[in-house]
């Protein structure tokens, strides 16, 4: 059975009229006073920070205990389209959608609360090099983690195709600079049927002074495209996509 599902913007277009704005204020659990909320377990009495319990406050997988049915993989840029989708699905279908921001915490927000205890150097107003290596390595591994228990427990998983999530400009393979929806994508394709045939590789590219790391992602191929039909056809959480 299929898993891992893919669409576009332009078929969450067609459910834009459907939903209201208060569909997605409904939706949105922000974390407000997240500084509060992490200061116990970045200020620990025992110097140790609680990783695990850390994942699970700031980047929880679950709501009310319950599994997501399904987890939203998007650009940042497709914030408008995600919450859209989440929304008509919550609304419609009474499926639940896991979108990050929704749930989580911002793990820039995270990093700098943390280095500005242990990494900054006051008087030169810098962050210490090494130091800022090993906070973000921790931050990122904890976040990595939470994305990996999410898919994998969520029923359902779409990521949503566009010009800011896809870079097209080799050959015509998918491609993206996010290494954040290359790694939700690595994640997914585990989802998809084993006979498939998955090949993905990274390499580093430069533009004049800036760096980016190009991925492909061409194993999206292999995931069932859902048109505005399809999202219609959808009945109750029970049943197949």
């Amino acid at each position: 059975m299929y898993k891992a599902f893919r669409t576009n913007t332009y078929e969450i277009s067609k459910l834009e009229n459907s939903v209201k704005s208060t569909d997605i204020d409904k939706l949105k659990s922000l974390q407000k006073d997240f500084k509060q909320k992490i200061r116990p377990f970045i200020l620990p009495k025992d110097g140790v920070i609680k990783g695990e319990t850390l994942k699970d406050t700031y980047f929880p997988t679950s709501k009310d205990g319950k599994p997501y049915d399904i987890f939203i993989s998007h650009s940042h840029n497709n914030q408008k389209e995600a919450e859209i989708l989440a929304a008509w699905l919550k609304k419609y279908k009474g499926l639940s959608c896991f979108v990050d921001s929704f749930v989580w915490g911002s793990a820039d927000e995270l990093l700098k609360e943390i280095d500005n205890k242990y990494c900054k150097n006051y008087r030169k107003n810098t962050y210490d090099y090494t130091k800022r290596n090993f906070t973000t390595s921790h931050v990122h591994a904890i976040l990595s983690m939470s994305l990996l228990e999410i898919i994998n427990e969520s029923s359902y998983c779409i990521f949503i195709e566009s010009s800011e999530s896809l870079n097209l400009a080799c050959l015509g393979k998918k491609k993206t600079f996010s290494p954040w929806l290359y790694e939700e994508i690595e994640y997914m394709k585990t989802l998809v049927p084993k006979e498939a045939n998955l090949k993905t590789y990274c390499n580093a590219v430069t533009e004049s002074k800036n760096i980016k790391f190009e991925y492909e992602i061409s194993e999206l191929d292999n995931f069932s495209f859902l048109k505005y039909d399809d999202f219609l056809r959808l009945r109750c959480m029970t049943q197949t996509i």
